[in-house]
C-alpha cells in the first residue's frame, strides 16, 4: 500500500503541531496489510485539547467527587456498624451475654443487629440455666452424701477386719463425690454471682499465710515473697479460695519437684500475684484451656491426684468476679506459673 505524504496539523492557541502520516500496518499474527495512520505528537502537544479534552476531565472528577460524597455516609455507617458488631460478638464470646449493640433500623444491618442481641439473650438464658442446674444439683446431693458419710463412720466401728478394706474403698469414693459436689456448688456460685460481689481491702500476706499453713506438707517447700502491707480489693472468701486452689494444685503436681514460689508485686497496672512451681507443666496446646470447666490433662493426673477439672475454672470465675484477670505459662526448663492481676485499688 503506498504511503501518503506527511501532513502538518496546527492547533490554534499556540505553537502546537501534530504530524499525521498514512502508513500500511501488518500485525504479527497475520499476513494481511491494513491501512493505518501514524500520529507523531511533540511533547508540548500532550496538553493539546485535540487529544486531551481538559474540560471533560474536570467534569469526570466532579462527578466522581459527587458520587463519593453521596456514598460516604452509607459506607461510614456500614463500617461503624460492622465494627460495633465485631466488638459485641467478641464480648459475647467472652461470656458477657448482656452486651447490646443499639443499632436500630429496618434494613439488613438493623435486622442483623437484632438477631445478634436475641442470640446473646438466648445464650445467656441457656448458660445461666445450666449453671443454676449444676448448683442446685450439687446442693441437693450434699444432704444424702452427708448421711452416707455418717453411716460409713458408724459401720467402721462395727465391721470386722476382713471387710474393712471394702469399707475404706467405699468411704474414699463417697469423699471424692462429696468434694465434687462442693466444687460444683462453688463454681456455680461464683459464676452466678454476675460480678456483683462486694469488694473490700484484703491483706494479701495474711490470706496467703493461711493457705500455706493449711496446705503445708513435710515434703513441700514454700517460698513466699509478699510484702506485709500489700492489699487488694476483693471478696475475702473468693480471694482465699483462689489462692488455695492454685497452691493445692502446685502441691499435688509439683510439691516434690522443688520449691513453690508465691510472690506479689504492685505497679501502676495493679497488683500481680504469681504462683509458680518446678513440676512438669502442661502441654503447650493445653495452656489456653486449663481454665475451662471440666478440662483435664490426662498425662498429669491419676485417680489419686486428679480432680474433675473444676479447680482452675473456679479460680478464673472468682478472679473475674472481683474484676481481675488470670493467665498461665510454662516456665523454662520446666514448671508452671499462674499469674493473677488485680486492678489498682
Amino acid at each position: 500500500m503506498p504511503q501518503t505524504p506527511a501532513r502538518l496539523v496546527s492547533v490554534s492557541g499556540g505553537p502546537k503541531t501534530w504530524i499525521v502520516m498514512r502508513t500500511p500496518i501488518r500485525f504479527a499474527d497475520t499476513t494481511d496489510i491494513v491501512p493505518g495512520s501514524l500520529i507523531v505528537v511533540p511533547y508540548p502537544g500532550l496538553n493539546d485539547p485535540l487529544l486531551f479534552p481538559i474540560r471533560w476531565l474536570w467534569w469526570s472528577l466532579l462527578a466522581l467527587g459527587v458520587t463519593a460524597a453521596c456514598w460516604w455516609p452509607l459506607l461510614r455507617r456500614l463500617t461503624v456498624s460492622l465494627g460495633r458488631m465485631e466488638h459485641a460478638t467478641s464480648q459475647i464470646a467472652e461470656g458477657r451475654f448482656d452486651t447490646r449493640l443499639g443499632l436500630a433500623g429496618s434494613d439488613e444491618v438493623g435486622r442483623l443487629s437484632g438477631s445478634i442481641e436475641r442470640m446473646a439473650v438466648r445464650l445467656g438464658t441457656l448458660v445461666t440455666g445450666q449453671k443454676r442446674f449444676l448448683g442446685d444439683s450439687a446442693h441437693e446431693l450434699r444432704s444424702p452424701l452427708g448421711r452416707m458419710q455418717v453411716a460409713l463412720e458408724i459401720l467402721n466401728t462395727r465391721v470386722q477386719d476382713p471387710e474393712l478394706g471394702y469399707l475404706r474403698d467405699l468411704k474414699d469414693d463417697v469423699d471424692a463425690l462429696s468434694r465434687l459436689t462442693d466444687d460444683l456448688l462453688q463454681y456455680a456460685r461464683t459464676e452466678l454471682s454476675d460480678r456483683t460481689v462486694t469488694l473490700v481491702p484484703v491483706n494479701v500476706a495474711e490470706a496467703i499465710a493461711k493457705v500455706v499453713a493449711r496446705e503445708d506438707r513435710a515434703s513441700v517447700i514454700f517460698d513466699v515473697r509478699v510484702p506485709a502491707e500489700l492489699t487488694v480489693r476483693a471478696e475475702p472468701s473468693l480471694f482465699e479460695r483462689t489462692v488455695s486452689n492454685l497452691v493445692r494444685n502446685a502441691v499435688k503436681y509439683a510439691g516434690a519437684a522443688g520449691p513453690i514460689v508465691i510472690s506479689a508485686t504492685r505497679d501502676t497496672a495493679g497488683t500481680t500475684i504469681t504462683v509458680s512451681d518446678s513440676g512438669p507443666g502442661v502441654a503447650p496446646e493445653s495452656v489456653e484451656r486449663v481454665f475451662d470447666p471440666f478440662f483435664r490433662e490426662d498425662v498429669a493426673r491419676n485417680r489419686k491426684t486428679g480432680g474433675v477439672g473444676l479447680g482452675l475454672a473456679i479460680v478464673r470465675s472468682a478472679v473475674e468476679a472481683c474484676g481481675g484477670t488470670v493467665s498461665c505459662r510454662n516456665r523454662q526448663p520446666h514448671g508452671l506459673e499462674v499469674r493473677l492481676v488485680w486492678p489498682p485499688a
